[in-house]
């Protein structure tokens, strides 16, 4: 089945959840807790996009996997152009928040216990912003907070399953506020308000038997003023 998630607003990350991994640049160790009390074993994945996102999970009885299209990027756009060159036409770019798609692989901690896990659910995550070692004179950029109701299933018993859904990753807010402390004057970019952070989510949830969980997933990206002329 195919979803398709279409918004206004390459590196994948790969994160087990019984394993503790620091990803790219920034601040902060993620960290996991619950995998024992869960009996569950997650790999999970970020990937931004701008725009637009497709997704395809194909289930069989051991072996789940799934594949992607879509505007997939970590070049967040700040501004917004004028596309048409003519001077007395205006024809804005596409603008909006910059999105991601989560994806959480499940697979069992022991296949084989008579116990069977539950579904899980994702009930809020937040986001912290980190500026990267070559951008410590950018703009700080306030944590993101939402809360959420996320199913994951997981399989029953050998093999795996994977679960996809949208999540923000740099929302309006955000960006207006970030052009608005680089012409303060306070903070520096490169040439085209560049600037590199990484975005640190951490993922808290419960499973069907009210046991909690919780895992964490980096992704480095950069801020900037891009053309987006081509989407339109």
């Amino acid at each position: 089945m195919i979803n398709k998630l279409f918004f206004y607003s390459f590196v994948i990350l790969f994160l087990p959840i019984f394993l503790i991994s620091c990803g790219g640049g920034g601040a902060g160790a993620p960290g996991t807790s619950g995998t024992d009390d869960i009996g569950v074993i997650i790999e999970a994945q970020i990937r931004p996009y701008f725009l637009t996102a497709e997704w395809a999970i194909s289930t069989s009885e051991t072996t789940s996997t799934i594949s992607f299209t879509g505007n997939f990027t970590s070049s967040v756009d700040v501004t917004q152009g004028d596309c048409d060159p003519d001077p007395t036409i205006i024809e804005l770019e596409p603008f909006a928040e910059h999105s991601a798609v989560l994806v959480v692989n499940t697979k069992l901690l022991n296949p084989s216990s008579p116990f069977k896990p539950g579904t899980l659910y994702i009930t809020e995550y937040r986001i912290d912003y980190f500026r990267s070692t070559d951008s410590l004179g950018a703009p700080p950029i306030e944590s993101d907070k939402r809360f959420v109701f996320i199913p994951i299933e997981v399989p029953s018993g050998a093999g795996n399953r994977y679960n996809a859904s949208s999540v923000v990753f740099f929302d309006l807010i955000r960006k207006f506020k970030y052009v608005e402390m680089l012409n303060s004057g306070m903070y520096t970019s490169k040439p085209g308000l560049l600037n590199n952070y990484t975005a640190e989510y951490t993922f808290f949830g419960k499973d069907s038997f009210d046991k909690s969980f919780s895992f964490k997933i980096r992704h480095d990206f950069t801020i900037g003023s891009f053309n987006n002329c081509d989407l339109l």
